[in-house]
């Protein structure tokens, strides 16, 4: 949503942002001075933003592991709906300093976290604005297990629906998520709208293939995080089958992560010598990762993830036009997308011998070029941040109408 805000002043709308003091977290700097440039940042103190070490590595194992469960059970248990519920009452209060001073047209929140909704239906109502929930995780209808009881389940029930029926328009980052929205709480369908995520087409200047010479190792990226409900360990059992075979060593396979993966699973499986971890980078540098790569990875939970979302950082992958090991169900979002944009080399992320014989195959690869990529054409066009974000200053356009009329 960030890169959404710089982009709306080109479509006739200027934006005011208000979040978090952050002080130890993990921030793109880079891509905060290039939205501080288009738009009125409005920071409110977060007393979670300012002891939340963002970004770090999650280790689901071991003492480390349990510990981290634990403090995650125990925070889900106490604070409601999130642990930026703190942050609430300062962001209620810059958002009736900002409106009191400029006036404003349309109030808009985006979930995660889930307070952004409290604190964006607030403000709307308090000054008599049109309001506009975007979800970019499903919440009280989430069908993964996320709640510590049936109470807070239906707490979270409640408070959403009552959100949802208070906005003039209800935003998903897929079609499936907004019928879901529209059906569980009985509004209109006509008042969602899907409006996925996408790349940047500028980012295609930041494209380019340091590749050279075939002495070097085949090398797999992977970038992002690898989040709570990610089980790799079919991909590592089949990076360890692949070793014992002989098929791949250190000097002639490497699989780079860039972003929070932890190492206990590697080690687990004894493949460390395989992995090189680096922490998150601000996203124009991920492209110097992209430049050394042969081929890049993707992995999906299957479910939920596949059927009602699209994996955020395969539209840079996309850009770079090289070969994708997308562990992804077949038929979800992100597999229509890379078949469509022949990238796709796919496997069941549950499959450990589907994964293996799709990481034999990609090796062959090595050195191949990049394919070229059309911003303007399909499957990309659709996926165009610019368009997107048209679209998106179509919907403010509409709240804003009906608004005065």
């Amino acid at each position: 949503m960030g890169q959404f805000a710089r982009l709306l002043p080109d479509f006739g709308w200027d934006v005011t942002v208000i979040t978090a003091t952050h002080k130890m977290s993990a921030v793109d700097q880079a891509s905060v001075d290039r939205l501080a440039g288009r738009a009125t940042i409005v920071k409110a103190w977060s007393p979670a933003s300012a002891v939340i070490k963002r970004g770090q590595p999650a280790p689901k194992r071991g003492l480390k592991g349990a510990l981290r469960k634990v403090v995650r059970t125990a925070a889900l248990s106490l604070v409601f709906p999130d642990r930026e519920m703190f942050w609430v009452p300062s962001a209620i209060q810059a958002g009736r300093r900002v409106l009191r001073e400029t006036p404003h047209d349309v109030v808009f929140a985006s979930h995660g976290p889930q307070s952004n909704l409290v604190v964006g239906r607030s403000l709307a109502k308090q000054f008599g604005l049109p309001f506009v929930a975007e979800f970019r995780d499903l919440w009280a209808t989430l069908p993964i297990p996320f709640f510590i009881t049936p109470v807070h389940k239906l707490a979270a029930r409640r408070l959403e629906r009552s959100i949802v029926r208070a906005a003039a328009r209800v935003i998903a980052v897929a079609p499936r998520m907004a019928e879901q929205l529209a059906a569980s709480h009985e509004i209109p369908v006509e008042r969602t709208v899907s409006i996925t995520n996408g790349f940047d087409p500028a980012d295609l200047a930041l494209v380019r293939d340091d590749r050279a010479g075939n002495q070097r190792p085949f090398r797999l990226v992977y970038t992002g995080s690898v989040n709570l409900y990610h089980d790799i360990q079919p991909f590592w059992r089949a990076v360890r089958s692949l070793a014992d075979a002989g098929t791949i060593t250190p000097e002639t396979f490497r699989i780079e992560f860039v972003g929070n993966l932890a190492m206990d699973d590697v080690r687990k499986h004894g493949v460390e010598k395989f992995v090189e971890t680096s922490p998150f980078v601000p996203h124009d540098q991920v492209f110097d990762a992209f430049a050394r790569a042969d081929a890049l990875l993707v992995m999906e939970t299957a479910g939920y993830y596949a059927k009602y979302s699209y994996a955020a950082k395969l539209f840079d992958y996309l850009v770079t036009g090289k070969p994708v090991v997308a562990l992804v169900e077949e038929g979800g979002n992100s597999w229509t997308l890379l078949d469509a944009a022949g990238v796709g080399h796919f496997a069941d992320p549950n499959d450990e011998a589907a994964i293996r014989r799709v990481l034999e195959s990609i090796v062959a690869l090595k050195g191949a070029p990049p394919r070229i990529i059309d911003a303007d054409t399909s499957p990309y066009r659709e996926f165009n941040r610019r368009h997107l974000v048209e679209k998106l200053a179509t919907v403010l356009d509409d709240v804003a109408t009906e608004h005065e009329r």
